[in-house]
């Protein structure tokens, strides 16, 4: 079951969120604590970070789209099983 990437709880409700740019794309593995993505906020840039180890498997938003605390920004697979090892995203 794959796993969501959230935008996390910010302290500044009031300012707007956007995507600045994905540090990882679709196919890409990560382990958990990597920066996934890098969000700004006017003023202060932020890296969130993977959730999970894995391999993500989509990116919801693109740099510049708006963003709301708790919205899907991508999604992991976790990296648990024997079908994971045959995965491969150009097919």
């Amino acid at each position: 079951m794959s796993t969501p990437i959230l935008v996390p709880s910010v302290n500044s409700s009031t300012q707007p969120l956007k995507v600045s740019l994905w540090l990882t794309h679709a196919g890409e593995e990560v382990t958990s604590g990597d920066r996934v993505v890098e969000l700004l906020i006017p003023g202060v840039t932020f890296d969130v970070e993977a959730p999970c180890a894995g391999r993500i498997v989509s990116c919801e938003c693109q740099a510049g789209a708006e963003v709301t605390t708790g919205m899907v920004l991508g999604w992991i697979e976790p990296l648990n099983s024997e079908t994971d090892l045959d995965w491969n995203p150009e097919d």
